[in-house]
């Protein structure tokens, strides 16, 4: 199954997503408003300020071409010129040079100005310079036949006052909303997050106390949950009570069996009567296993490399050939918390397996950055891999690729490892061994 590459970038969680999906819109809109509020303050605004500018400059210019047409001396030429920039609200100053002095001067992120000199120079058409680098004032040259006019006009005639105000106050305003939605979603999604929680580690075998809450579905479905939590605790309960009843009253007749047998003379069909009776004492032992497999455990906390070193020595008592492997990531002094006798089962189990269906057991054990590994192998003929998860179902034998000289109980060892790793939140699996050819067991659980 592919996945977009986007989805590598989208938030994992429901919190997450929901913040996006909040957030997304919010954002298109301040863009869409502040690209509109751009234009609208930025350019029609300035047209509308630089046509005034424009005209009061003209008018201006026509009375100072009309002065110097006119002969007038240039003390009252230039009385006249700067009582009407007053009037207009701006300085004028006339100049006899032929030559302006000043050259057109804008800055690049300077978009009021750059529409402003551009609306100036279509009305104006005398040579002329426009000079934008002071921040406060700016200067306009015009070109006359005899001499040019210099207007020095405050930035505040080409631009907009405080154009940023509505920018800021829309961020302001967002910035409120997106926090209170927040807390608002926050607290509406932590019910679901202590759902996940709970049922989470009850699929580990914990359990963690929860109350429904939140919206009215995530309540109906936490009440689901405690129902359903209800009804699989009482099911286990039965199971195991009514497994525990019929293997200890069947323990009776077949304690009365054996020993009648004993009595009897030893004879071939004696001997292979009290077999069949060891065989179903056995059988009747696996059932009990079975039973205490989905008891509550406290999980303790376990040195990891003292704790299989016990177990490997306990089994080479009796079976010699069976090898341990610490891999050097397992550091000697690591602990994590285990339910003791459930994993220490579970591990037998396997172990007895290895040693019933194959002459040589290696077991490896390694630690990755977040799970602990187990992995058991044997020499055995093992199992056909389409066999696998079969050989994970209760009361399932798979004698056909086993060997059944020795008594291959009643297929309850591997459903039992199965169960106590899952408690762990842990994973088994099964393989083909590499290094022996026979069948090869992988237990990972969770640091």
């Amino acid at each position: 199954m592919t996945h977009s590459p986007i989805k590598r970038y989208l938030p994992k969680s429901l919190l997450g997503r929901t913040i996006l999906i909040l957030l997304f819109p919010i954002i298109f809109i301040e863009i869409v408003v502040g690209i509109a509020f751009i234009q609208r303050h930025f350019e029609q605004v300035t047209n509308q300020m630089s046509e005034g500018i424009a005209f009061e400059i003209l008018y201006i210019q026509n009375e100072a071409e009309n002065g110097i047409k006119n002969k007038l001396p240039d003390k009252e030429l230039i009385n006249k010129i700067s009582n009407l920039g007053e009037k207009f609200g701006f300085k004028v100053n006339v100049s006899k040079k032929n030559k302006l002095t000043r050259t057109t001067k804008i800055d690049f992120v300077d978009l009021s100005g750059k529409i402003f000199v551009k609306n100036l120079k279509e009305k104006i058409d005398k040579k002329s310079t426009f000079d934008l680098s002071n921040p406060r004032k700016v200067y306009i040259q015009v070109l006359l036949e005899k001499g040019f006019l210099e207007f020095q006009i405050s930035r505040k005639r080409i631009s907009a006052s405080n154009p940023h105000q509505l920018l800021v106050l829309m961020l302001f305003v967002t910035v409120l909303l997106v926090l209170l939605s927040l807390i608002i979603l926050k607290n509406q999604i932590r019910p679901i997050g202590k759902l996940a929680k709970a049922a989470e580690a009850f699929g580990k075998g914990q359990f963690v106390e929860f109350k429904p809450g939140g919206s009215d579905e995530v309540r109906r479905a936490g009440i689901a949950f405690l129902a359903m939590r209800a009804r699989i605790e009482r099911q286990i309960k039965q199971r195991t009570q009514m497994l525990s009843g019929v293997s200890h009253d069947l323990r009776t007749p077949l304690t009365r069996l054996k020993l009648s047998l004993t009595l009897e003379k030893k004879s071939t069909e004696i001997k292979e009567m009290l077999e069949d009776v060891n065989s179903m004492e056995a059988m009747l032992d696996e059932f009990l296993e079975f039973s205490k497999s989905n008891i509550k455990e406290k999980s303790q906390k376990v040195v990891i490399n003292d704790f299989i070193k016990t177990i490997v020595n306990r089994n080479k008592k009796h079976f010699k050939n069976i090898d341990l492997v610490i891999s050097k990531s397992l550091e000697k002094g690591f602990s994590m918390k285990l339910r003791i006798n459930g994993i220490k089962r579970a591990i037998q189990n396997i172990i007895d397996n290895s040693i019933t269906y194959g002459k040589k057991v290696i077991i490896k054990i390694n630690k990755d950055k977040n799970n602990l590994v187990f992995e058991f192998e044997d020499n055995g003929i093992g199992i056909d891999e389409k066999n696998y998860e079969k050989a994970f179902r209760p009361f399932s034998r798979l004698d056909e690729s086993r060997n059944q000289n020795n008594h291959s109980g009643v297929g309850l060892g591997l459903s039992i490892a199965n169960d106590v790793v899952r408690m762990h939140g842990g994973q088994i699996t099964l393989y083909k061994s590499l290094d022996l050819g026979g069948l090869g067991v992988r237990i990972s659980i969770p640091i």
